[in-house]
């Protein structure tokens, strides 16, 4: 199909998260992990999120508890990712 279904890297990040909240890969920390593929994703291209400077890590986890238990749409995660990103 050769195109991207989410337009942007926050919409990117934020389906990741959803994925790995909800499907929980890892026996053991799975809502750090979620976290941490969707940071990794947008550090590696260019997007950084310091939580001393943008959000609380319990407003991170509370975002992952959101996605695993399907109370937010992908949209509303890459809105709440892209408020905390600095380019």
């Amino acid at each position: 199909m050769s195109r991207d279904v989410y337009s942007s890297d926050w919409l990117k990040a934020a389906a990741m998260l959803e994925s790995v909240a909800v499907h929980e890969p890892l026996d053991d920390k799975n809502p750090f992990f979620a976290w941490m593929v969707a940071e990794v994703f947008l550090n590696t291209n260019g997007r950084y999120m310091h939580h001393y400077m943008h959000y609380e890590p319990e407003e991170a986890l509370a975002l992952v508890m959101r996605a695993r238990h399907k109370g937010t749409r992908v949209q509303e995660l890459a809105a709440q990712l892209r408020a905390w990103t600095t380019d």
